[in-house]
């Protein structure tokens, strides 16, 4: 199981440059990971194809590399999700760039939201 979870979801950290190697529909991370081992999240996006969307084509590709970007987080779908029974579903293990992004349908769908009225030190707000 992995030890990144976002929202309750497990997330596998490649190098920021290794999405074109996910060849699959899933959830991409744009993140830092910091000197305490943590993953700051820069933007998160849902994609039809990881090895498509996540990379230097991307709109905030050089915005994410600016603010530190290393690693590039990966959930593909149909990837077990596997958590503690006593885990609550906004379980994460993450912390949130004050500037980040999320996008759930795509660029051409606007659902771009800005996450920082959703984040209270670190942690998302349901």
């Amino acid at each position: 199981m992995s030890d990144i979870l976002i929202g309750g979801v497990p997330f596998l950290a490649l190098s920021h440059r290794d999405g074109r190697f996910v060849r699959t529909p899933g959830l991409f991370a744009f993140a830092r990971r910091e000197a305490s081992g943590v993953h700051q999240v820069l933007h998160l996006e849902m994609t039809e194809a990881i090895d498509r969307d996540a990379g230097p084509a991307h709109h905030r590709w050089a915005w994410a590399l600016g603010e530190g970007m290393n690693t590039l987080l990966v959930h593909g779908f149909g990837q077990p999700a596997p958590l503690p029974e006593d885990a609550p579903l906004d379980w994460e293990t993450v912390t949130w760039h004050r500037d980040a992004k999320v996008t759930f349908l795509g660029e051409d769908r606007a659902a771009e939201t800005d996450l920082l009225p959703l984040v209270a030190g670190g942690r998302r707000e349901i």
